[in-house]
């Protein structure tokens, strides 16, 4: 397997059903190893072309271009911010002792966040003075936290200070600057603020949000693709004319003040960075690694530098994303070290044997649902991935020992053969539990079950009394079961609305033409509600007893004609009916009758005994109980 498919299936493990995008990029030596974008953007194929706004990693480049000005003699890191900004005025008095230095290490013990024009949906260059008016304005009406220098908390509006005082400075847009002399020099083309973005880089737009476009540029404004980002933060690795080694010294001091000796929090912040000697709690990543993380109402995003490794990481996500980005992006470059280099960065040390991962590895039978192990070094984690799409997780960060699997709480899983079987066992609170057991071929199916997958089957004895068609026995398909043989899934469509999963699923296999049987053989409670599907021709229509409902071949349902309770007899099997296009209105439900409406998923959608208004379905299932 490519690397770029190992690092993609361990951020995959995370990815929900409709996710927008992700982003990531591992520079080694100051080569790219490994760079991916998985998801869309408006609709199109999100690439390693797109930006993702990297909120406050923003601050790096800003502390670099302040550093710069450092260098050439223009600013001092320890004058008051005053001196740069002489319209820059606040009613408490201790404003004036504010330096750079305190704006840098987040102990200038201003308000925190200007919120107004924080983004908009459009900007442009020439209302930046406007927008610095209003940070004046919101200043002149805040007041100080504290004198400065005495505490580190986070702040962004000493970054935007910063960045004002470098447009004072210099005399050109803080944005044009960070271009000109930042990023264009370093290659990095797509690294711009959202004023200059470049419109060969496309700005990934989470679905069903317009275009991010973040006025406070100093503290939160720059996007980016991830392979720039990882050229700029190779910078800190290398001999670089944008900046000196002993201003990339200076900015990896813990720079972080306190007044708490038992806070060992505040003394990690660095000028700019979030922490100066990151230690990741379950990868080993060396002395001295800078980190930054970033923040936006559509992005969360991370940058490392690895000074012993070389090594630059880079992640963005949009926010409808469940990967874990601090978690994960230490991962991936755990994976992409021991594959390309064979060094094992797991602390643990105990990376699970490939040998292991053939054995063990696979797809695990529950009675509704069958879920997937994953092995990524030291660590298991398993999914519950429907054959409808979406994915829902089930155990979590579980750690090898060389025998078993170890949650954070102690409790321990385990794999063991019994004949032709393999069981996942899991420990809790003491007892021992065959939880599932491993899927594996059976005899191939024949030319009868063949014709039957993909079929789908509605329920057509549903009562009036009834509320579990109403959740869940929905109607389900019979599904292959991809890379088994001789089994198949019932896979059910769930209600939309109402049960606590979109899925149920059972695996069987046939026991002659017309029989088939769950395959599960668990003690405990693991083969509860065993599901045997029974097909059998009523007047050439197929029907299918199982879960104690019948249910009809879907492709015998008739169209609906617009039929109502009037026309249609009272009858123990539903009269339920096909409609395609937009059913807009619904006919009158006598007393002791039911209406149902299904989408063409089968899930159901609408149900007259649970009143609520009707919502116009396009193309789906009508029945008449």
């Amino acid at each position: 397997m490519a690397l770029k498919d190992k690092l993609n299936d361990i951020i995959k493990l995370a990815l929900p059903k409709d996710y927008t995008a992700v982003s990531y990029a591992i520079m080694v030596d100051g080569e790219i190893w490994c760079a991916d974008t998985l998801g869309t953007s408006e609709g199109k194929p999100a690439t390693n072309d797109h930006t993702f706004n990297v909120g406050s990693i923003s601050k790096i480049l800003c502390t670099t271009a302040v550093m710069q000005q450092v260098e050439r003699g223009n600013m001092d890191l320890d004058e008051p911010i005053c001196t740069y900004l002489p319209d820059f005025w606040m009613p408490d008095e201790r404003y004036k002792k504010i330096t750079l230095r305190h704006c840098l290490n987040h102990s200038c013990a201003l308000p925190g966040t200007q919120w107004k024009h924080f983004y908009t949906p459009e900007m442009k260059e020439e209302d930046i003075d406007t927008y610095y008016r209003e940070v004046y304005h919101y200043l002149a009406h805040s007041w100080m936290k504290d004198e400065p220098g005495v505490y580190s908390t986070y702040c962004n509006d000493g970054f935007t200070l910063a960045e004002m005082a470098v447009a004072a400075v210099t005399g050109q847009p803080f944005a044009r600057y960070c271009e000109e002399n930042i990023t264009r020099p370093l290659g990095a083309h797509s690294t711009r603020t959202a004023i200059l973005r470049n419109p060969e880089n496309p700005l990934t737009v989470q679905k069903e949000k317009r275009s991010e476009l973040i006025w406070i540029q100093g503290c939160g404004g720059f996007t980016t693709t991830m392979t720039d980002l990882c050229k700029f933060g190779n910078m800190f690795l290398t001999d670089s004319p944008v900046l000196t080694k002993e201003s990339k010294a200076e900015m990896a001091k813990h720079q972080g003040v306190t007044f708490l000796p038992e806070d060992t929090a505040s003394t990690c912040y660095g000028l700019g960075w979030d922490q100066v000697a990151f230690k990741d709690p379950d990868i080993e990543m060396g002395e001295g690694v800078l980190m930054k993380g970033g923040g936006t109402f559509q992005f969360i995003s991370r940058l490392l530098v690895l000074p012993e490794y070389n090594a630059v990481l880079a992640m963005s996500k949009t926010l409808d994303c469940k990967v874990d980005v601090a978690l994960t992006l230490p991962r991936l470059f755990a994976a992409a070290m021991l594959e390309k280099r064979g060094v094992n960065l797991y602390k643990q040390g105990t990376v699970i044997p490939q040998s292991f991962r053939d054995k063990f590895g696979g797809d695990y039978l529950t009675p509704g649902a069958i879920f997937h192990t994953h092995f990524d070094g030291d660590f298991m984690t398993t999914t519950w991935d429907s054959l409808v799409g979406g994915r829902e997780y089930g155990y979590k960060n579980l750690r090898f020992n060389g025998e078993s699997f170890v949650s954070a709480d102690g409790e321990r899983y385990f794999f063991k053969e019994h004949g032709e079987d393999i069981y996942l066992f899991e420990t809790f609170r003491g007892r021992t539990i065959p939880a599932s057991m491993k899927a594996r071929d059976r005899a191939p199916l024949n030319d009868v079950w063949k014709a039957r997958l993909n079929k789908r089957y509605l329920p057509v004895d549903v009562s009036y009394l009834d509320s579990v068609s109403t959740d869940m026995m929905c109607g389900f398909t019979v599904a292959p079961f991809q890379g088994y043989e001789g089994l198949f899934i019932a896979a059910f469509s769930a209600s939309e609305q109402l049960y606590n999963s979109d899925r149920f699923e059972a695996c069987c296999a046939p026991l002659n033409d017309h029989h088939a049987e769950t395959v599960m053989r668990t003690p405990s409670n693991g083969s509860r509600d065993a599901f045997h599907p029974w097909f059998e021709l009523r007047d050439g229509v197929e029907y299918c007893i199982a879960g104690s409902y019948t249910f009809r071949d879907e492709a015998s349902l008739p169209e609906y004609k617009g039929e109502d309770f009037a026309a249609l007899p009272q009858r123990e099997e539903n009269y339920v009916f096909r409609f395609t296009g937009e059913l807009k209105e619904l006919p009158a439900v006598p007393a002791g009758r039911r209406l149902m409406i299904r989408n063409e998923k089968m899930a159901l959608v609408y149900d007259s005994q649970l009143g609520g208004d009707y919502k116009p379905v396009k193309d789906g299932y009508i029945s008449f109980v």
